[in-house]
């Protein structure tokens, strides 16, 4: 046994010293963000008066919709493992939040020293899981996500690219198209002036065509016996010419089955059950002397809209034709220690008129916030995103705006913004009445008030607001923002913002 144990030790001893030596990196970083909001008349109605079942309105129900305010904590914990030389490298991201203070949290399990028996039963007990859990007495929730989870490695014989596989961020320019996180692989990199990005991304499964049972946690499982997903393909190429011109070339290719699983799906008809998008994207910056631009083009294609189930009169086999163009620029001049920034979005829209839409089928994921991406109101929310007065897409919008940041001292950023927004088709603003036995209307909705509605207007409004984020320490900034909607209907939107942001 002696003569068995040493021979044992000398062979994982010859192994030990055979086997090359590997160091890992390990980094770890983190957000921690803590937001102060409150808005008013985020649907751009504080009067007391609005629908109600049979016609007319009603005069003496409360006041105060739209009128949210309170605290939300958030905080996103990063950890990456790599090799020494960067070839391999594993990345998981969690987040804690958007916990609102007071929603959900706590086992209400009645313990010595509990002194909480005052609230309301339920209250702080119920909603225990999801994002908003843990922000009330006893902050219990379980409210812990997923953010990132991928693998990303280096292809071996020095190939100029990388691999990304798990659940990772996508973007495309100024969140026109997609700007989300998701299931995807993803191949990308650089080689001379050329740089690539390939991806594939699975959004979604349709559902199981049983239920769990009663009471059972969780979702159904996806149909194993059919290929219903939602799929997205992209290829991504863009080229350094020059300072003055560095433009990209995109294309995105959706094959969307989720609403669509044969043989007893109502998708089924004439037009198949696939349904098909496309988005064809020309993006361009760079800069001429002190002036730097950036210009976005993007034309859109979706059968039966996003979801494919815009089908009007056409029945539920027929899905209606969704295709339609946004483009998006800016300009951006620096005086000083000022910059001034003009500002212009243009988006087709519906034009109401039966047949097909020509509005643009709005993206697969948006994110955009105004012209520019440089707007808090106009748009999904901007950097202070809570709650979003209007709709994620330009669909339907023209806008024209600038906006002017000022850095005083290093420590301190200023900013003002004023924006316009129009509607591209006066009837494509969804909120107008449709005729009978039309095909409907595609594109977001505004209705301003009941009683000051902005269905048949020209336009959406303005915005105004005032920013400034100030470095109080290394890595922490204290943030505020006060804005403004003026809508050509309805009652003045408001947004008021202090944010304290420590990033890691």
């Amino acid at each position: 046994m002696r003569k068995f144990l040493m021979a044992v030790a000398i062979g994982g001893l010859v192994l030990l010293v055979a086997a090359p030596a590997m160091a890992l990196d390990f980094k770890f970083g983190a957000e921690y963000r803590v937001r102060f909001y409150d808005y008013t008349n985020d649907g751009f109605d504080s009067s007391n008066s609005f629908p109600i079942a049979g016609g007319g309105n009603n005069p003496g129900a409360s006041a105060g919709r739209g009128n949210p305010r309170g605290v939300q904590v958030r905080v996103r914990p990063r950890f990456d493992v790599s090799d020494d030389n960067g070839n391999i490298q594993a990345t998981i991201r969690f987040e804690y939040g958007d916990t609102d203070w007071g929603a959900g949290g706590g086992n209400w399990g009645y313990s010595f020293g509990t002194n909480r028996t005052n609230i309301q039963p339920g209250i702080g007990s119920t909603a225990r899981v999801g994002n908003n859990a843990g922000g009330g007495l006893g902050a219990d929730g379980v409210g812990l996500e997923t953010k990132w989870a991928y693998i990303d490695f280096a292809m071996p014989m020095n190939i100029p690219l990388r691999v990304r596989a798990g659940i990772q961020g996508l973007y495309l320019p100024k969140g026109l198209v997609i700007d989300d996180d998701a299931a995807a692989v993803r191949a990308y990199g650089k080689t001379g002036i050329v740089d690539y990005d390939f991806w594939w991304a699975r959004a979604a499964r349709s559902v199981a065509t049983s239920v769990p049972p009663a009471g059972a946690v969780g979702r159904a499982g996806f149909d194993s016996t059919r290929d219903s997903s939602f799929d997205i393909y992209t290829a991504k190429v863009g080229v350094n010419v020059a300072t003055w011109l560095q433009p990209s070339l995109y294309f995105s290719y959706v094959d969307n089955r989720v609403n669509c699983s044969e043989p007893t799906s109502p998708c089924v008809g004439t037009a198949g059950r696939d349904r098909s998008q496309y988005y064809l994207g020309l993006s361009a910056t760079g800069k001429a002397s002190i002036v730097e631009y950036d210009l976005d083009f993007v034309y859109g294609v979706a059968d039966g809209g996003p979801t494919g189930a815009y089908t009007g009169i056409n029945g539920p086999g027929n899905p209606i034709n969704v295709r339609g163009w946004a483009l998006d620029g800016g300009v951006h001049i620096p005086i000083g220690p000022v910059k001034l920034n003009l500002l212009g979005t243009y988006s087709s829209g519906d034009k109401n008129d039966g047949g097909d839409s020509e509005a643009y089928p709005t993206g697969i994921a948006p994110s955009w916030s105004g012209a520019g991406g440089q707007y808090e109101l106009i748009g999904e929310g901007g950097a202070f995103d809570v709650v979003s007065m209007t709709q994620h897409t330009p669909t339907n919008l023209w806008m024209l705006g600038f906006t002017v940041e000022y850095v005083p001292v290093k420590a301190l950023w200023l900013k003002f913004a004023y924006g316009y927004a129009g509607f591209s088709e006066k009837y494509g603003n969804c909120a107008v009445g449709v005729a009978p036995g039309s095909n409907g209307c595609f594109g977001p909705v505004y209705v301003g008030k009941p009683s000051n509605t902005l269905a048949g207007k020209s336009g959406l409004g303005h915005e105004v607001h005032l920013r400034a984020d100030y470095t109080m320490w290394t890595g922490f900034k204290v943030q505020g923002m006060v804005g403004w909607l003026f809508p050509n209907a309805g009652d003045v939107a408001g947004k008021y913002i202090l944010q304290l942001l420590y990033n890691f």
